[in-house]
């Protein structure tokens, strides 16, 4: 079988959502979005007052657009940059070299179900197939209703670990996985 490169750019069937790799002009858009997503997303869940610190994320988003093969990729609607994923090799200590990973996925709560979330999870997705990587998982909060229905949707399963990071106020978090079909990357 042959497959053929990712595009660079797709629109969203049936609406005019535009997921395309991020550029150095959408740092600050993307900054925005983490914070405010992420205050509207997991109030009630993490600590009050636990907020993304925006001078170090401003700092990881450069240096990952900046990448040879750039691991971030951002949902533009209506021409405005609304969302953003980044995504790559796997993180965890038990996952082999065919596990990529969903590492965040941030949409501007005023763009919430619009479409935008489910573009860029896809668009990633076809690029860790095409890496290639059998499998993919992601970290979710297990007390967010809202985006364990959302993931649960697209086909990910929980497969049961679990775990509780610094940097997410010791909040529990949960993982899902999906299997990557090579028909993803043709």
């Amino acid at each position: 079988m042959t497959t053929r490169p990712a595009r660079d750019e797709q629109t969203s069937p049936g609406r005019s959502v535009v997921v395309r790799p991020g550029r150095q002009d959408d740092v600050d858009a993307i900054v925005t979005i983490g914070v405010r997503s992420w205050v509207e997303g997991y109030r009630g869940v993490v600590p009050p007052g636990l907020v993304p610190d925006a001078a170090g994320l401003r700092v990881r988003i450069r240096e990952r657009i900046a990448e040879e093969v750039p691991s971030i990729a951002v949902g533009v609607l209506d021409g405005e940059v609304r969302g953003w994923i980044t995504f790559g090799p796997s993180r965890d200590a038990d996952a082999g070299r065919s596990v990529g990973e969903i590492w965040a996925l941030n949409v501007h709560p005023d763009a919430w179900r619009r479409g935008i979330g489910r573009g860029l999870v896809g668009y990633a997705l076809e690029r860790l197939a095409h890496a290639p990587f059998a499998e993919a998982t992601l970290w979710t909060f297990r007390d967010t209703p809202r985006s364990r229905s959302f993931y649960e949707a697209l086909g990910f399963e929980t497969d049961g670990s679990t775990q509780r990071r610094e940097a997410s106020g010791g909040t529990i978090e949960v993982r899902y996985r999906m299997a990557l079909s090579p028909e993803r990357s043709s």
